[in-house]
């Protein structure tokens, strides 16, 4: 297991592999004894709300992380990330050097039905593969000097032939800005071109990925891959989606199974020499529609554009852009759905009277989305005297609120809170 020590909190790491709740990497943290896991993800009955949104609390049960796991520390050698000023006036000078490439242009026409005025007033961009030194450099001749990149999450310091410079981390992709209130630019999230690889394996096996291999005949991606089982190392070619199963007496003995990681990653670089953590606060994201979006200035007050007596809010900082469009509606994305209370002074903020709530259509009939549901209800009935609503649909008619607009239905919305 891969850990990080927290700057902030003494005894805790963030998981950087694995988490043994939700099987998820980042955000998750453990403590040193390893009995307490705090998941963003998966919802109990214990939690505290902090700036990286709710976290909730639970025990791991003996044996959950195997004693012969190797726990592997990493060096931290990060600092503080910036208010959101000047996160802003770094990203904005980031946006005049970078471009969007062609394929993700498509991908956002094509995939996404935006058009090309779209596109370009919501600022998307590309993080290209290589060279991002060079992009680094630029940037900085906009700013006042080099140390205006320090606490930026995505900047860090490279050690080279000639010295310590300013590059880039990250995956390439496109890269989807998040707006806080105030129209500061404050994160981004890269949509990855190509998801890393990676192994899920349960019971009496250990396994490593040795190098990705040629897509099979139908497109499916594959790796080369070395397992150890009962003591016998194997070299074995796996394909994603394909799971191997080993049952005994109706008992799992193990199994495993490739798979795609997560599409969605922040841009951040909390793990690199004078990086900086997306989180302390985690960025939310508010949509306007594009229409309202170009005279918005960065002290405009939205509800001087549109009205925002009723917000909306989905999961994700592309979906909520989508969705202000299809609504005409203010929409915050959150970076996952027990991210709730994040928003809750925004939302005073703007004025809101009505928040909506339009997560997918498949992810409400899970019991972790049912429950964080629930837990948002009472949080809202607490915390504020704003009505709450769900946004429900068939799912045949779309998975998202994206999808379901570009098909030219609205949602039913049903009173939770009043």
């Amino acid at each position: 297991m891969r850990l990080r020590r927290l700057r902030n909190m003494d005894g805790w790491y963030e998981i950087m592999s694995i988490c043994p709740i939700c099987g998820h990497k980042g955000w998750c943290a453990i403590n040193k004894e390893q009995t307490i896991v705090h998941c963003m993800r998966v919802p109990s009955d214990h939690y505290f709300d902090s700036n990286m949104g709710r976290q909730f609390r639970h025990e791991l049960v003996p044996g959950s992380i195997p004693s012969h796991e190797k726990i592997e520390i990493e060096q931290v050698d990060a600092v503080d990330k910036k208010n959101n000023a000047h996160l802003n006036r770094v990203y904005r000078a980031l946006t005049k050097e970078l471009c969007i490439s062609v394929d993700h242009e498509n991908h956002l026409r094509e995939e996404r039905k935006m058009s090309d005025d779209t596109i370009c007033v919501r600022e998307y961009r590309t993080m290209p593969e290589s060279e991002r030194w060079t992009i680094a450099k630029e940037v900085v001749k906009r700013l006042n000097s080099d140390s205006d990149l320090l606490g930026v999450p995505g900047f860090f310091v490279q050690e080279g032939k000639y010295g310590p410079y300013w590059t880039m981390s990250g995956y390439s992709g496109l890269m989807v800005p998040f707006r806080s209130i105030q129209n500061e630019i404050t994160g981004w999230q890269i949509r990855v071109d190509s998801p890393p690889l990676e192994l899920d394996l349960k019971g009496a096996v250990k396994g490593t990925i040795k190098r990705e291999i040629e897509k099979d005949h139908i497109g499916n991606r594959r790796a080369l891959c070395e397992l150890t089982v009962g003591g016998k190392e194997l070299e074995v070619q796996l394909t994603v989606k394909d799971k191997k199963v080993c049952m005994q007496d109706d008992q799992l003995i193990f199994s495993v199974e490739l798979k795609q990681a997560q599409r969605y990653w922040w841009w951040s670089s909390g793990s690199k020499t004078n990086g900086a953590s997306i989180g302390g606060p985690i960025p939310y994201h508010l949509a306007l529609p594009s229409p309202c979006l170009r005279y918005w200035q960065s002290d405009n007050d939205p509800a001087s554009l549109i009205d925002c007596s009723q917000v909306w809010v989905t999961e994700g900082a592309l979906k909520a852009d989508k969705a202000a469009d299809g609504l005409l509606k203010p929409v915050f994305g959150l970076p996952g759905v027990g991210c709730f209370p994040i928003i809750l002074d925004p939302l005073k903020e703007l004025g809101c009277k009505h928040v909506v709530i339009a997560f997918d259509a498949d992810s409400v009939r899970t019991p972790e989305v049912q429950r964080a549901l629930e837990l948002c209800a009472e949080y809202f009935a607490a915390n504020t005297d704003m009505k709450l609503s769900l946004a429900m649909w068939d799912i045949s008619l779309g998975k998202g609120i994206d999808d379901l607009l570009d098909q030219n239905y609205i949602p039913q919305v049903s009173l939770l809170v009043e």
